[in-house]
């Protein structure tokens, strides 16, 4: 636009209109810019502040003598971004114990299909509970999916010292097995690899949840998490690899920061932090 309207003028007097006006644009634009760096002057040392209280959360999440570790803020790290109207939350997204249930051999498409069947329904298998280090006040209220892998582990790790929640917007992603000819032997894996897959995609969803419905649940999932920590600081999910996966995507958009990310793995958690103003 602006070269087409310097290639039009004919005039002296549209150069020198042109002119000032592009002068008063500039002066406009440093007038905002510095307006801008008065009344935010003291934003970034807030801001770098508060970075340097999460760098001391992670240290001491780093110190676990653990597999997983769930604690509480450090409560010095939380008096000090009090006394500056500060707080810091956080977000524990455990992934289940390992199911009961073994992967042999090559597997045809019904053989698949009831494998992912059993997965769902089985026990999971025990564990140690010195994998798992708990250090949290009371109360506090564990929230798992309605999937039996996930209820088991949260009983199991909180056993009756937290009530569990139960709910469904916190279950794993559906999948299905691909339809293929009967007498295809695969893997597994190359099953799982291909059904999520093509349903990633876009096909591969009748009769569960698309993958964009999928992605809109994990985000009211988030959502839900988030006003859990604004109520007890700490909120802990017990819940599933793709979907811890997909709600931390939706709290880093958040301005959340990831301090650990073992989510994906039987028995990891993925601790998110986020520094907001008390009153929120």
């Amino acid at each position: 636009m602006c070269e087409r309207l310097y290639a039009n003028l004919e005039t002296n007097y549209k150069q020198e209109s042109i002119t000032l006006m592009l002068i008063k644009n500039t002066f406009n634009v440093l007038l905002v810019l510095a307006t801008s760096l008065v009344f935010s002057s003291c934003s970034p040392r807030l801001s770098r502040y508060s970075e340097n209280q999460i760098n001391k959360q992670n240290a001491t999440i780093q110190q676990c003598p653990t597999f997983t570790c769930i604690n509480e803020i450090d409560s010095t790290i939380q008096n000090k971004l009090n006394s500056r109207g500060k707080k810091i939350q956080q977000i524990y997204l455990i992934r289940h114990a390992k199911p009961n249930i073994q992967k042999k051999g090559l597997y045809n498409v019904k053989q698949a299909r009831q494998y992912l069947q059993d997965y769902s329904s089985v026990a999971i298998q025990p564990f140690d509970s010195c994998l798992v280090s708990i250090h949290l006040n009371k109360p506090h209220t564990i929230h798992c999916s309605t999937l039996r892998r996930s209820r088991e582990t949260a009983r199991a790790l909180f056993s009756n010292e937290y009530p569990v929640m139960i709910d469904s917007v916190f279950r794993e992603f559906e999948s299905r097995i691909i339809n293929a000819p009967s007498f295809i032997p695969l893997p597994l894996s190359l099953w799982q690899v291909f059904s999520r897959g093509s349903w990633m995609l876009g096909f591969n969803h009748r009769g569960i949840e698309s993958h964009h419905e999928a992605k809109q649940r994990a985000q009211k999932a988030a959502e839900k998490l988030i006003y859990i920590a604004q109520q007890e600081e700490t909120a802990i999910l017990v819940a599933h690899g793709m979907l811890n996966g997909a709600i931390k995507k939706a709290l880093k958009k958040k301005g959340w920061k990831a301090l650990q990310s073992k989510g994906q793995k039987n028995l990891g958690a993925t601790i998110l932090v986020n520094v907001q103003n008390s009153g929120q």
